[in-house]
C-alpha cells in the first residue's frame, strides 16, 4: 500500500473510534440523562472534539501525502506542458525551416526554367546563324559551280560550234572547189612551202 493510503486509513479508524457512541456513554455515567439541553451541548462538543481530533490526523497523516501527491503531479504537469511547449517551438522551427527550403526550391525552379528558356532560346538562335551560315555557303559554292559549269558548257559550245562550222566550211569548199582551184592551192602550198 503507499503511504497515502496507510495514513487515510489510520485517520478513518481514528475518527470512527473517537466518534462512536463515547459522548453518550460518557454523559450517561455522569447522570445527564435528564437534561436534554445538557446532552445536546454535551454531544455537539463530543462532535466538535471528535471533528478537530479528525481534522488533526487527517493533517498529521494524509496531508504530507496528499501534498507529496499534489506537489509531484504539478511538477510532472508542468514538466509535460514544458515539453509540449518544446515540441511545439521544435515543431515551429522546423515547419518554417521547411517553409524556407520549399521557397528557395521554388526560387530554384524558376531559375532554373528560366535558364532553361534562355539556353533554348541561343540553341535556336545559333542553330539558326549555322543554317544561315551553310545556306550562305551552299548558295556560294552553288552559284561558283554554276558559273564554273556555264563557263565550260560555252567553251564546249563554242568548240562544238567552230568544228561544226569547220565542217561546214569544209564541205561548202569541198562543195565549191574545182579541180582548177585545187591545183592552184597546191601550187600556192609548194610555192609558199618552197620560200621558207
Amino acid at each position: 500500500m503507499t503511504r497515502l493510503t496507510r495514513n487515510g486509513m489510520r485517520a478513518a479508524l481514528a475518527a470512527a473510534v473517537l466518534s462512536g457512541s463515547e459522548p453518550l456513554s460518557f454523559a450517561a455515567e455522569h447522570g445527564h440523562e435528564d437534561s436534554s439541553s445538557s446532552e445536546a451541548w454535551l454531544s455537539l462538543g463530543f462532535s466538535t472534539v471528535n471533528f478537530l481530533i479528525f481534522l488533526f490526523l487527517m493533517y498529521r497523516y494524509a496531508w504530507p501525502a496528499l501534498r507529496d501527491f499534489l506537489a509531484s503531479r504539478h511538477k510532472e504537469v508542468a514538466d509535460a506542458m514544458a515539453a509540449a511547449e518544446q515540441a511545439r517551438r521544435e515543431a515551429d522551427a522546423i515547419r518554417s525551416e521547411y517553409a524556407a527550403k520549399e521557397a528557395a526550391l521554388e526560387e530554384t525552379r524558376r531559375r532554373m526554367l528560366e535558364e532553361i528558356r534562355q539556353g533554348a532560346v541561343a540553341d535556336r538562335e545559333k542553330s539558326l546563324r549555322d543554317a544561315e551560315a551553310a545556306a550562305a555557303r551552299l548558295r556560294t559554292e552553288a552559284e561558283r559551280q554554276a558559273e564554273h559549269d556555264l563557263a565550260r558548257a560555252r567553251r564546249e559550245l563554242r568548240a562544238e560550234a567552230a568544228r561544226l562550222a569547220a565542217e561546214l566550211a569544209e564541205k561548202e569548199v569541198e562543195a565549191r572547189l574545182t579541180d582548177a582551184d585545187r591545183a592552184r592551192l597546191v601550187k600556192e602550198f609548194v610555192e609558199g612551202v618552197a620560200k621558207q
